[in-house]
């Protein structure tokens, strides 16, 4: 438990590169009025945190990739294996959160556990909304820090989060909002109510999305039906599953630039340790070829 003069945190799960706990949530005030304070304890589901953070997306100036070509595409915050894992240790901490603290989450990247970037943020239920901050996240390269090994935390990586449809952002008017910080500027605020229930309403079928055959001026039916176009759905899903493609080539890049990196440094620590061995050699006279200045008669 890390403990300080205004705020204080506990780590209620930690495993496979993740962990989830409660911190103090600095923007609450009891002393006020109206009182400002969270809607804790909260009772979702594992499988009810997992569709809420299953609609978020986040995008981000990501380097070589996505970041220089243009308009950073949106990719989901969270991978499948990682809401898998976050939905339980979730649902525990939000049942033991109070009115004054905030669940806090780090999810390291299990492809590349060498990188020091994270997944990290916390949320908290506040009135009838769940309001998310993203502090960092691992697809995006961190900014270059001109030789200062630690990272701005108000640096957000060009960050800003999104919800996939048909779920949609709320929007939170003034009097509601929460006062955010410098360190929160990326932040999005959903109505759990209308997200679960727009998720759990059946998609028309496909079919009847796709406009009909055309039908010549004549009247007679066509040879062969046309083509249907595809409807925006579909082009939606092919959008994404690009966005994904792209950044798991870009993660994968990174790893093997890593990789490379790393390979490079051991190779020249080898060879300096090469050349220092010969220096030595070379500094001292090899006393078994030292030739004998005395013979002994025949």
């Amino acid at each position: 438990t890390a403990c300080g003069l205004t705020s204080q945190q506990r780590i209620l799960y930690e495993s496979s590169g993740i962990q989830v706990g409660i911190v103090t949530d600095l923007s609450t005030d009891e002393q006020s009025s109206p009182p400002v304070t969270n809607r804790h304890p909260a009772d979702f589901t594992p499988r009810e945190f997992r569709s809420l953070l299953g609609s978020l997306e986040v995008s981000g100036w990501s380097g070589a990739i996505l970041g220089a070509f243009g308009t950073p595409l949106p990719r989901p915050v969270f991978t499948d294996a990682e809401l898998t894992l976050l939905g339980e240790p979730l649902a525990v901490a939000f049942r033991e959160a109070t009115k004054r603290e905030r669940v806090f989450f780090v999810i390291q990247n299990l492809n590349a556990s060498y990188e020091t970037d994270r997944t990290s943020g916390s949320l908290f239920f506040r009135d009838e909304y769940l309001h998310v901050i993203l502090t960092d996240h691992y697809a995006f390269l961190k900014a270059d820090t001109g030789g200062d090994e630690t990272r701005d935390p108000r640096d957000t990586k060009g960050m800003k989060l999104w919800v996939a449809g048909p779920a949609q952002a709320a929007t939170v008017p003034d009097q509601k909002e929460p006062h955010w910080t410098a360190f929160e500027a990326v932040h999005i605020s959903l109505k759990p109510a209308e997200v679960l229930a727009a998720q759990r309403v059946p998609q028309p079928a496909t079919d009847s999305a796709r406009p009909l055959a055309a039908v010549p001026a004549t009247g007679q039916p066509a040879a062969k039906a046309a083509i249907p176009a595809p409807n925006a759905t579909e082009r939606v899903d092919d959008l994404r599953l690009q966005i994904r493609e792209l950044t798991s080539a870009n993660l994968d890049l990174r790893s093997q630039l890593k990789e490379q990196s790393e390979t490079m440094e051991k190779l020249k620590t080898e060879l300096e340790q090469l050349r220092n061995e010969i220096r030595t050699g070379n500094s001292k006279p090899s006393p078994e070829r030292k030739p004998s200045r005395k013979q002994t008669a025949p």
